[in-house]
């Protein structure tokens, strides 16, 4: 018995020392947390929760419904579509901010949408879908993120990726309208940047022009939300995809909400 015992100790010694000699490799994945921001020029600075776009039409405040924001490698030879349906990647392991994420815009810079871990890498960008919620789908809510259970008129845009608020002048008077956008759109924004092999967490902010979503690229005017017709959808839809197409990406290290100036 008393071999039996030193016999055992010996053993247990042996592995202890083994553990001591080859410890635990380190996690390769980065934490990484992100946000995103809304600004008149892009820099990410906002003064208030109104967005003038030239003279005829403001922003007082809008919903957007991001999901399956991906960190890319190779941007570039990624192709992005209009898309009506949910994609076959939709479990993609490497789609680490998986979504949906209902995200209000008023007059706050930054908006978190949450804390990920991410493999030390160089980035050339993120690639990311606009997309419709639907009734009772599981989502996040920025709004419950920063006050909590938050009631408010602009709850929930069910059956809507945008929804907008604001004021659009016809007629020599400003007239209120609610415009709501019900496509799925996917983008992909540029924005070289490396994420360290580290144990502190990386800032990454993506920043988005709201001036830009009712520009008319035919005329260079401005589009009028209150006209929702057949016609204008293919030139809101358009309006959209320059103004998020024209997003930055990118490292921030100063954590004001946008990406840090090259």
């Amino acid at each position: 018995m008393k071999r039996f015992v030193n016999s055992l100790f010996a053993v247990v010694l042996l592995v202890l020392l083994s553990c001591e000699r080859d410890p635990v490799t380190p996690s390769t994945e980065t934490p990484v947390a992100l946000s995103v921001s809304f600004s008149n020029d892009g820099s990410g600075s906002v003064s208030s929760g109104v967005w003038s776009v030239v003279d005829s039409l403001r922003i007082d405040s809008a919903i957007v419904v991001f999901k399956r924001i991906k960190f890319e490698s190779h941007l570039d030879s990624m192709d992005v579509d209009s898309l009506e349906h949910d994609d076959e990647d939709e479990d993609d392991i490497n789609i680490k901010f998986k979504g949906p994420f209902v995200v209000h815009v008023r007059d706050v810079i930054s908006i978190d949408l949450g804390r990920q871990t991410l493999p030390a890498a160089t980035y050339t960008g993120i690639k990311f879908k606009i997309h419709r919620l639907k009734a009772g789908e599981p989502h996040e809510d920025s709004d419950e993120r920063k006050w909590g259970h938050r009631i408010s008129p602009d709850s929930l845009p069910v059956g809507a990726s945008i929804v907008v608020w604001g004021f659009v002048r016809k007629n020599d008077e400003w007239v209120p309208f609610e415009f709501r956008f019900d496509e799925e759109l996917e983008f992909k924004v540029r924005g070289a940047f490396v994420i360290p092999n580290t144990t502190n967490t990386v800032n990454i902010a993506m920043n988005f022009n709201p001036q830009l979503w009712f520009k008319n690229l035919e005329t260079g005017g401005i589009l009028d939300p209150t006209e929702l017709s057949d016609s204008n959808r293919s030139l809101f839809r358009r309006a959209l995809h320059n103004a998020f197409g024209k997003g930055k990406c990118g490292k921030d290290d100063d954590r004001d909400g946008h990406p840090d100036d090259d």
